[in-house]
C-alpha cells in the first residue's frame, strides 16, 4: 500500500488548491504532518482566492457563563453544516462580519476586538467610550453593544500585518493597518490603528449619515443614506475628511438601505428596498418589523461619476447584511446560487417577532427564498454575519 505521506510536494499543493471549504481543508491538514505543512505553505495563495462563506448564527445576550457561552454556531453554506466552535472570546459578545476571515466583536465590556474565528487569534481596538461621539441620553452598556457600532472595515489583511510571539501585533505601515468604523446614533465615520488610544473622527461636512463603508483599490469610501458616495482623504493625518464624488443613481427609489462591494474589480451600489410591515397587536415589542423586498445594484464609473444599474451579476453572487459586503464567483463556488443575493437582517429594531430577515434573493426570479436555519438567527442582541473563513 503507497505511503501517502510521502507523495511530492508539489502533489499535495495541487490537491490542496483544489479544496474550497474550509473544513475539507482542515481535515486535509490533520492527515500527517506534510500534509500539514503544505497546507501552511500554501496560506497566502488560499487568502488570495478567498473561501467558501460561512454564515455565523446569533448568540443571545443571556448565554451562560459556563462552557454552553463559549460555543458559537456556523453554518456552512456550501455543505450545508452546522459547526459549533469554541469561541469564549465572543461569548455575550456582539459580533459583525468584516473582511478577510476576520469577525469583530464587542461586548457590555465596550472593549471593541478583531477576532480570527478559526485560530482565535484576537487584535484589540479602542474602546466604545474612546469614540468622539456618545449618546447624550442614559443607556445601559448592554443597549450600547446593540445598536451603537455597526460596520468595521479592514485597509488590509491582519495576517499580513505580521506577528510577534502569536500575540503582538505589529502592522507594516500605518496606512495598512488603517480601520474605519461606522458608529453612533447617526452612523458617523471614525478611523484608528491598533495600539491607538482612542477612535479618530472622519468629517462629514454635508453628509453626517452614512449606510456603508469599504475599502476599495487603496482608498476608504462611505455611501450617505441619501446615497451620495463618499471619498475618505487624510486619514493619517489630525484632520481626517470625506469628500463627496457622486450623487445618487438616477434611477434609484426610496430605499431603506444601501451597500457598496467589489465586484470583479468593479464598484457598485447594492440598494436594498425593505419597507415597514405593521405587526399584530400584542405580537411584537413595537408595531411594525422590516421585511426585504428586492435588491437593486448599480456599476460605479470612475471617470463619468455616474452609476449604471445593472441587472445580471454574472456568474457571482453578493454578501450583504451584518458584515462588510463581498462578492463570490460561482464557477469557483458552484455550491452557491448564480446571480442571487445572500443577505442578513442587519435592523436594530428591538421586536420580538419570529421572524429574522435573512435570505437569498435571486436576481432572475425576483424572489426571495428565506434562511430558516436554526433558531438561534433570532436573537435581538446579535443578528447573524457572513464571513469567510481560513486556517
Amino acid at each position: 500500500m503507497a505511503n501517502w505521506s510521502e507523495l511530492h510536494e508539489d502533489m499535495i499543493a495541487l490537491i490542496v488548491n483544489q479544496l474550497v471549504d474550509v473544513e475539507d481543508i482542515a481535515r486535509f491538514s490533520c492527515v500527517c504532518k506534510p500534509w500539514n505543512s503544505v497546507v501552511i505553505n500554501q496560506k497566502k495563495q488560499r487568502l488570495s482566492r478567498g473561501s467558501a462563506p460561512w454564515l455565523m448564527l446569533a448568540k443571545r445576550v443571556n448565554d451562560q457563563i459556563g462552557d454552553d457561552g463559549k460555543i458559537r454556531t456556523c453554518y456552512s453554506l456550501s455543505t450545508k453544516h452546522l459547526f459549533k466552535l469554541e469561541l469564549p472570546e465572543a461569548q455575550r459578545r456582539r459580533c459583525w462580519g468584516t473582511s478577510y476571515g476576520w469577525i469583530v466583536t464587542m461586548g457590555v465590556d465596550l472593549n471593541i476586538n478583531l477576532l480570527h474565528p478559526i485560530t482565535r487569534v484576537q487584535i484589540s481596538l479602542p474602546s466604545q467610550p474612546t469614540f468622539p461621539r456618545q449618546y447624550t441620553h442614559r443607556i445601559t452598556p448592554k443597549e450600547i453593544c446593540r445598536i451603537y457600532l455597526h460596520k468595521i472595515a479592514l485597509a488590509s489583511n491582519p495576517y499580513f500585518w505580521g506577528t510577534n510571539n502569536n500575540t503582538t501585533i505589529t502592522p507594516p505601515t500605518p496606512e495598512s493597518s488603517l480601520v474605519m468604523a461606522l458608529y453612533g446614533e447617526y452612523c458617523e465615520l471614525a478611523i484608528a490603528s491598533p495600539g491607538d488610544k482612542t477612535w479618530r473622527s472622519v468629517e462629514c461636512p454635508d453628509e453626517k449619515t452614512n449606510d456603508d463603508i469599504i475599502f476599495f483599490d487603496g482608498h476608504f469610501y462611505a455611501i450617505s443614506y441619501k446615497g451620495i458616495l463618499l471619498l475618505c482623504e487624510d486619514l493619517c493625518t489630525t484632520q481626517p475628511k470625506t469628500i463627496p464624488i457622486a450623487s445618487p443613481p438616477d434611477e434609484s427609489i426610496c430605499v431603506n438601505r444601501f451597500y457598496l462591494v467589489n465586484l470583479c474589480g468593479d464598484l457598485h451600489l447594492v440598494e436594498r428596498s425593505s419597507p415597514r410591515i405593521e405587526n399584530e397587536v400584542g405580537h411584537d415589542l413595537h408595531r411594525y418589523h422590516y421585511e426585504t423586498r428586492c435588491f437593486y445594484i448599480y456599476k460605479f464609473d470612475f471617470l463619468t461619476k455616474k452609476w449604471t444599474e445593472i441587472e445580471d451579476l454574472g456568474d457571482n453572487a453578493l454578501f450583504v447584511g451584518n458584515n462588510i459586503s463581498f462578492a463570490i464567483s460561482t464557477s469557483v463556488f458552484p455550491e452557491f446560487k448564480v446571480n442571487c443575493i445572500y443577505f442578513t437582517d442587519d435592523h436594530v429594531s428591538n421586536y420580538k417577532t419570529r421572524f429574522c430577515d435573512t435570505g437569498i434573493y435571486d436576481i432572475t426570479k425576483n424572489a426571495i427564498e428565506h434562511l430558516n436555519v436554526d433558531n438561534d438567527v433570532l436573537s435581538k442582541f446579535s443578528r447573524p454575519c457572513f464571513f469567510m473563513p481560513n486556517i
